[in-house]
């Protein structure tokens, strides 16, 4: 007694399995078409929103971008470290160690460092980068990357001015490593 009455008349003969296959596949293609419809047509019905919704909306938005400002400058300053810690040119404390002195943020700041680090310095071969108070030197390839992602961390030598045509001193060259 619990058969449908489809499996009844299968069982009787009058229809086939084919065509009952049919008929519950249209059943089941118009009642997800139905159910489509009724939840297509529930957006259109949306209430405008309140201006205290507004203006959290733009709340968030802007404390989103303010997050996103400081995931990003803690990306690049982690990118920075890295460059530095895996390209800074080896330096170890030894007692003839020479001071080179350079400028950084309008003070004089120096580094110790051997008479052929600092030639190699002078010469432009390597380049001083501020790895968070700690100075450090690297390849200039390095320090452009550095100057890429923040132009501050790189410290940049004065460039070599020619000496005006009146200068008495002109002749004579005053050397890098001068005492005071």
């Amino acid at each position: 007694m619990g058969d449908s009455l489809q499996e009844q008349l299968l069982k009787a003969g009058l229809i086939d399995q084919g065509r009952l296959d049919q008929v519950r596949k249209d059943k089941k293609k118009t009642s997800s078409q139905q159910r489509g419809k009724r939840k297509k047509a529930a957006p259109a019905v949306r209430p405008q929103p309140t201006q205290e919704q507004l203006e959290k909306a733009a709340r968030d938005r802007e404390l989103n971008e303010q997050r996103n400002r400081v995931r990003h400058e803690r990306e690049v300053a982690a990118e920075v470290r890295q460059l530095v810690r895996q390209h800074r040119h080896p330096r170890s404390e030894h007692e003839d160690d020479q001071p080179f002195h350079f400028e950084n943020k309008g003070k004089i700041k120096r580094i110790f460092v051997s008479a052929q680090t600092h030639r190699l310095i002078a010469d432009r071969q390597l380049v001083i980068v501020n790895d968070n108070g700690v100075f450090e030197l690297v390849a200039p390839p390095i320090a452009e990357k550095i100057r890429q992602r923040n132009p501050s961390l790189v410290i940049d030598l004065p460039d070599e001015q020619q000496p005006a045509e009146d200068d008495p001193y002109a002749q004579y060259q005053v050397p890098d490593d001068l005492m005071w």
